[in-house]
């Protein structure tokens, strides 16, 4: 596209764009306002495989509790995550609580600047890019949605945009021996970039992705671009971009709800890597026949002497990632108080101690509120219910 049309289509763009915008809790009224590099960074991050309408109330929640970077760098990953719960892919809420850490510490590492009362936001891509979880789209949204540099960004409303307007049959994430398949997409964001209000264009190319330049059933006839769309004008809109090839994975396994005494469940934070060190309840992967008795790998938790009764509850089915989940869940009554359990696993077996960094236990009546994951709440569900 050359400067001239390109100069057009943009100005389209912003008049549907003034017409159009949803309102949504981190869009200013004012389209052209300043906003808080913050609250950009927590709403992009929470936008990454999440639809608008379900990050919308998680938002408002989050920014009320952590309205600030420094209150968020001094949270708990615990408390963290309790807040992130729902949204999935928690390795991004640690690396927003790192990165805060860093923020507020002023790290020379990612040469931020500041400190736990007066903490000052990074300005620069550079700068952006060395902290955890940050990477070129994100960086480039703050910059130009916040700070109004004249920043590209490239997410996949983006790349089905670009894709469309210029029939490409290939993704970023492609390889080809004639072309730097990401490069070429990144020089249409690029271009985007250099325009005057870049950080009204980014918006509302991610607008128009969402609204009208759909996945399934684009309304072509809707969209300030069409003009000079080539999948428009070749009625071929559905063929791009090409379909990303997605590997699943099937995982079987069994969570163990281990009871003590005087009514508290073990929590772990080791398992399987979809659940990142999350605290959730003892699983392990295992056959799909319904485990009958004590398995063997409760034993890694419990003595089988500690024992009173082992019951299969049931099964529930899950899906964290690319992880297809059908999980089974055994209630296991145990004769002694955890306390007492701890120090009586010592003695018998130094083995089979639980390692306290990793291991806890909690009230029965607190665990709802507890744990943050989905796979755990599932599982206790299916008991305590």
């Amino acid at each position: 596209m050359d400067a001239n049309s390109l100069k057009d289509s943009l100005k389209k763009l912003r008049a549907w764009f003034v017409k159009n915008a949803a309102d949504l809790p981190w869009r200013p009224v004012d389209l052209n306002a300043i906003r808080d590099p913050y609250a950009v960074w927590i709403s992009e991050t929470m936008l990454q495989q999440t639809q608008v309408f379900t990050v919308r109330d998680y938002f408002v929640r989050w920014m009320k509790r952590f309205p600030t970077v420094d209150i968020l760098a001094k949270a708990s990953e615990a408390e963290v995550f309790k807040y992130w719960q729902g949204l999935g892919y928690y390795s991004r809420a640690r690396n927003i609580l790192k990165a805060a850490k860093i923020i507020c510490e002023g790290s020379s590492n990612a040469k931020c600047r500041g400190n736990f009362t007066n903490p000052e936001f990074p300005r620069t891509r550079k700068e952006l890019e060395a902290l955890p979880g940050i990477g070129a789209y994100t960086a480039g949204a703050i910059l130009s949605l916040a700070m109004h540099e004249k920043e590209a960004i490239l997410d996949g409303n983006l790349i089905r945009i670009f894709s469309r307007l210029n029939e490409f049959d290939f993704l970023p994430t492609d390889h080809a021996a004639d072309k730097n398949c990401a490069e070429v997409y990144w020089d249409c964001a690029r271009d985007v970039a250099a325009s005057p209000k870049v950080y009204m264009h980014n918006e509302a190319l991610m607008e128009l992705g969402r609204t009208v330049c759909k996945v399934k059933n684009p309304e072509c006839t809707k969209c300030p671009l069409a003009g000079g769309c080539r999948a428009f004008k070749d009625g071929r809109a559905m063929e791009f971009p090409p379909a990303k090839k997605h590997v699943q994975k099937d995982w079987h396994g069994t969570a163990l709800v281990i009871e003590s005494a005087d009514g508290k469940i073990l929590a772990v934070t080791t398992g399987q890597p979809f659940l990142q060190g999350q605290l959730s309840l003892p699983h392990f992967e295992s056959p799909r026949e319904a485990t009958l008795g004590l398995p063997v790998q409760a034993e890694d938790y419990i003595n089988a002497d500690d024992v009173t009764s082992v019951q299969h509850i049931g099964k529930f089915r899950h899906s964290i990632t690319v992880h297809k989940i059908e999980c089974d869940v055994l209630h296991i009554k145990l004769k002694v108080a955890a306390s007492k359990f701890t120090s009586k696993a010592a003695e018998k077996n130094a083995s089979k101690t639980l390692d306290k960094k990793n291991a806890t236990w909690i009230q029965k009546s607190k665990v709802a509120d507890s744990f943050a994951n989905s796979f755990s709440l599932k599982a206790l569900k299916l008991i305590f219910d």
